[in-house]
């Protein structure tokens, strides 16, 4: 009987020497963690996807994982997880044992309800052996990202505001338009001039319809999005927010026109001044614009004037400037009347103080 307990007290030691080897081997856990898409709106369902990989023949160490996600992720559906919130993250425990070879992938449903780049940062694993007495700590990292573009503005103030101001420019210029380019219909509001009606249109349809041309200008319009602070600080961030949105919105509307656009914004996207070009109809390009808005961060790489006088230099000699900043001031004033001066272009001003102030932040706090 003490020889049969000496061999299994040898036999124990030897697998716990084994045991604290393997568990010493970091480099045989892979480990990758990655949202399902690159992109998406506002609390719109994706997964996320954590794979855990034992490169080894033999069998894993029992692994204590510990995974830093964004703190604004909002969990679904989770499978094999625990939720810890600490500091800057969303920490989730796992604990898995793997077969040699082995894979294992688990996921959670989440959505994330505000604009911004969100890292799916690094893991801790915590290696025990086989009897429980140690563990051996170590650090996976990873940088998979996912970005949330900003959310579109429905208030119908701001959308009337924009397109009423645009159409009167619109109008004004008499733009050119080719009868036969033709490419769609819609209801008579009034604003529009007598040659634009279709007769043969609004007497089928008992009302006064309007034909839409495919106009003739290009590289007409620009946006400007100024991210620069012009005081008032209790609210600068939330109406740098509503710039991001309101640009969204002005270009989805571009885009739905076919019109051809430049969207140049002193926002932290790279180094220096971003500047985007666009041909309409929601294409490519259009896709690239809302990442970009989605992953900038908030802030500034140069001040308004510089950054009119970047979108009023070069090749394009646009019509039309459309200019979104944070608040109206006698600084932002003057640099738009300086453009116009010196360009002759349209300034179509758009401040996001006319929407977020102390009312409307009264009005959410109640909310």
């Amino acid at each position: 009987m003490i020889l049969f307990f000496i061999i299994v007290i040898v036999i124990a030691m030897i697998i716990q020497q084994i045991s604290l080897y393997i568990a010493k081997q970091k480099n045989n856990i892979q480990y990758s963690c990655k949202p399902s898409v690159e992109a998406c709106e506002p609390e719109t369902e994706f997964l996320v996807y954590s794979t855990v990989t034992n490169t080894s023949r033999f069998l894993s160490p029992v692994l204590r994982i510990e995974e830093r996600f964004p703190k604004s992720l909002n969990v679904l559906e989770a499978t094999e997880f625990n939720v810890n919130i600490t500091g800057d993250y969303r920490i989730y425990n796992s604990t898995v044992s793997m077969r040699g070879r082995q894979r294992v992938r688990r996921y959670l449903r989440a959505s994330i309800p505000d604009r911004g780049a969100y890292v799916f940062s690094f893991a801790e694993f915590h290696a025990g052996d086989f009897m429980g007495i140690k563990e051996f700590d170590y650090f996976k990292d990873n940088s998979e990202r996912i970005v949330i573009y900003p959310p579109t503005i429905k208030k119908e103030d701001f959308l009337k505001t924009f397109t009423n101001a645009f159409e009167d420019i619109a109008l004004k210029r008499r733009l050119h338009e080719d009868p036969i380019s033709i490419c769609g219909y819609r209801d008579y509001t009034g604003r529009e001039p007598m040659r634009s009606i279709s007769w043969k249109q609004s007497a089928v349809r008992n009302s006064l319809i309007v034909k839409e041309f495919d106009p003739t200008w290009r590289q007409a319009v620009t946006i400007v999005m100024d991210m620069q602070y012009h005081g008032e600080h209790e609210f600068h961030s939330r109406r740098q927010e509503y710039c991001f949105s309101m640009a969204r919105t002005i270009c989805e509307y571009l885009e739905d026109k076919n019109f051809e656009y430049r969207l140049v914004t002193n926002a932290i996207i790279t180094s220096g001044i971003s500047s985007f070009y666009s041909s309409g109809g929601r294409g490519v390009m259009y896709e690239r614009i809302l990442y970009a808005l989605g992953s900038a961060k908030n802030g500034n790489v140069c001040t308004l004037e510089e950054l009119l006088a970047n979108a009023c230099t070069g090749a394009y000699r646009e019509k039309v400037i459309i200019l979104i900043t944070t608040r109206k001031t006698p600084e932002v004033l003057d640099a738009a009347m300086r453009v116009f001066k010196a360009s002759g272009s349209e300034v179509v001003p758009l401040y996001a103080s006319d929407y977020v102030n102390a009312e409307t932040a009264e009005t959410e706090e109640a909310g």
